[in-house]
């Protein structure tokens, strides 16, 4: 029998988006004993690293590229050091910009239309701080200004994603889990 699976990520968009994604790419997390579990920020990764090995776990995760360094010292790996063999997997710069751009900018309106938030996104694109900023950059602060708008786009986006068209991250992920 295969051991049990960890997926560590830092919050509850990511935690959203896996349980999204999993089934749509044919993984059924408890059937496979799969967990997804949300550590509250890359600094906890050198914590539950270990604690999932100590449950006799296989572990993988994703992460934020800038949060590298604590996924790599939990690892006793080297920064820039190829994690994806570990089951890690860095999203460019975080898994909410991977989800539009994989989405596209243009198929944003619509996903914002169905869950009543266009006009919501039209005044923030307006503000003074973000009306000069790329579009996908808009979308990015629009989706991460709170933390449930986050999580639910991050289901959303995960929900919606073309097949062909899965952030590297997340596809990467469900790869290593099939790898077992």
């Amino acid at each position: 029998m295969p051991k049990p699976i960890t997926i560590l990520v830092e919050g509850e968009s990511d935690k959203a988006a896996v349980v999204a994604l999993a089934p749509r790419l044919g993984v059924d997390l408890a059937a496979e004993d799969i967990t997804v579990t949300v550590i509250g920020g890359a600094g906890n990764f050198g914590r539950a690293i270990p604690e999932a090995v100590r449950l006799g776990h296989r572990v993988g995760g994703l992460y934020d590229e800038a949060e590298e360094r604590f996924v790599a010292d939990a690892l006793n790996r080297q920064v820039g050091e190829d994690l994806t063999r570990q089951g890690f997997f860095a999203c460019r710069p975080d898994l909410e910009l991977e989800l539009v751009r994989s989405i596209g900018a243009v198929e944003m309106a619509p996903l914002f239309e169905a869950n009543g938030d266009l006009k919501t996104f039209r005044n923030f694109q307006d503000q003074p701080k973000y009306r000069d900023a790329d579009v996908l950059e808009q979308l990015r602060r629009f989706i991460g200004a709170n933390g449930a708008r986050k999580a639910k786009y991050a289901a959303v986006m995960a929900e919606a994603v073309d097949f062909g068209a899965v952030p590297e991250p997340l596809e990467g992920l469900v790869n290593w889990i099939w790898s077992a």
